[in-house]
C-alpha cells in the first residue's frame, strides 16, 4: 500500500474553518482491520440503490392489499348468503341487539315479531346475525312490494 496523508478540517464556534495536515496512517493488514481491499482487476460492488431497497416494501404492501380485498369479498359473500337464507320464521338478532322472529319478508325490510302481537319493521341492513334458521326451509319467502 502507498503512504497517504490526510487533511483534517475543523470548524470553530465562530464559523471559521481551519485545515491541518495529519501524519500518515500506519500501514495495517487487512486481517487487522477486518475490511478486505479489492485486489487488482476486481471491481467494488456498489451499494444497492434506494429504489432497489424499496422493492420488498412495495411487494409487502401489495400482498397486504390482496389479502384485504380477498377477506372483504369473502365477508360480503357470507353476508349475502345469510341475507338470502332469511325466511318467514327465521330467528334473528338486529345490530341493536333486538332478538325476534321474522313474521313477514318485504322488499327492503322485514317485519320482526318480538313478542305476542308486537311486530316492528326493520331494515335489511339492521340484521346482524341469524340465530336459528326457519323450521321449514322449503318454504319460499313471500315478498310483498310496498
Amino acid at each position: 500500500m502507498a503512504n497517504t496523508s490526510f487533511v483534517v478540517f475543523a470548524q470553530a464556534a465562530d464559523g471559521s474553518v481551519t485545515a491541518t495536515a495529519a501524519a500518515p496512517a500506519a500501514e495495517t493488514s487487512t486481517a487487522q482491520t477486518g475490511a478486505a481491499a479489492p485486489e487488482a482487476g476486481q471491481q467494488q460492488v456498489p451499494p444497492p440503490s434506494n429504489t432497489m431497497m424499496m422493492v420488498p416494501f412495495i411487494i409487502l404492501i401489495g400482498v397486504m392489499i390482496a389479502i384485504s380485498i380477498r377477506t372483504s369479498s369473502k365477508e360480503k359473500k357470507k353476508r349475502e348468503e345469510m341475507m338470502n337464507s332469511i325466511r318467514k320464521g327465521t330467528k334473528i338478532m338486529t345490530s341493536g341487539g333486538i332478538i325476534g322472529e321474522i313474521a313477514e319478508v318485504q322488499k327492503d325490510q322485514f317485519m320482526l315479531k318480538v313478542a305476542n302481537n308486537v311486530q316492528i319493521a326493520i331494515s335489511r341492513s339492521a340484521v346482524a346475525q341469524v340465530i336459528q334458521p326457519a323450521a321449514d326451509a322449503d318454504t319460499k319467502a313471500e315478498v310483498t312490494k310496498k
